[in-house]
Formats: structure tokens, sequence, C-alpha cells
């Protein structure tokens, strides 16, 4: 027989079964996984072809809020998310839910504080970065 238990009810190591039996154990193995490996395909490829008819519409795609971010009064560095989106103005669609906008530093300048905004599904926000001149004595 080729399978053995022992008290703990564990398997013989398949290193100790004989060569014929060890091959016929690796044909099962690739078998079954095989089937599983068409199944996945076929479940994958169904869901590849409802979204393509549009029966099913993934919900995080509807979940989308509006922001723009402008800098005042000089032409400033714009951060979402640490990511630089451009510089003086910047208007984008992100998904819901909390976004970092921060701001790069301009000489003579001093830049506004990072901010977090959560962001709502279909709600458009506005965010101003006002930077503040340096005065001649803190530079």
């Amino acid at each position: 027989m080729a399978w053995r238990y022992n008290l703990h009810l564990r398997v013989k190591p398949l290193l100790l079964l004989r060569t014929k039996n060890r091959v016929f154990l690796f044909r099962k193995l690739i078998g079954i996984l095989s089937k599983m490996a068409r199944i996945l395909l076929a479940l994958f490829s169904i869901a590849i072809i409802s979204l393509c008819l549009g029966q099913v519409t993934p919900s995080k795609a509807q979940e989308t809020g509006t922001l723009s971010v402008t800098t005042t009064p000089v032409s400033g560095a714009i951060y979402v998310d640490y990511v630089f989106m451009g510089t003086k103005f910047w208007s984008g669609n992100l998904s819901a839910g909390f976004h970092a906008v921060s701001f790069g530093d301009v000489d003579g300048y001093i830049a506004p504080s990072p901010q977090t905004v959560t962001v709502v599904a279909d709600q458009t926000y506005y965010i101003v970065g006002a930077y503040r001149k340096l005065l001649s004595s803190q530079r």
C-alpha cells in the first residue's frame, strides 16, 4: 500500500515510497492541478466577458470624486498622494477615500502646510495652497 499512517495520522514521507508509487502520485497531482487550472481559466474568462458586455460593473469605477488644487500667489508644485501633478493648478478625478495634498518649495516663500482631503463619490473639492512671502529677516 502506497500510504502508511502513524499514530498521529501523518502521511509516510514521499521519498520513502517506491519509485513506481511516486510517479503515480506525481501524475495524479499533475492531473488535479491541471483540472484546477482549467476551472480557474474558465471562471476568469467568464468574468472578463461579463465585464466586456457590461453585465458586471466594478463598484470602485463609480466611486470617484473631483479634486481641484490651486496655488497662490506664486506657481508652486502640487503633489497628490506624494505624486507630482503639476504647478499652479491641477484638477482630476480621484478614488473615494483619503488623499494627501502637499506643496513644493518656492524660493522666497513659505510653502503651505500639507492637507488631507476625504473624497466622496460624485463630489468636487477645492484646495487653495497659499504661499506666504518670507520677510527679509527670515532668510
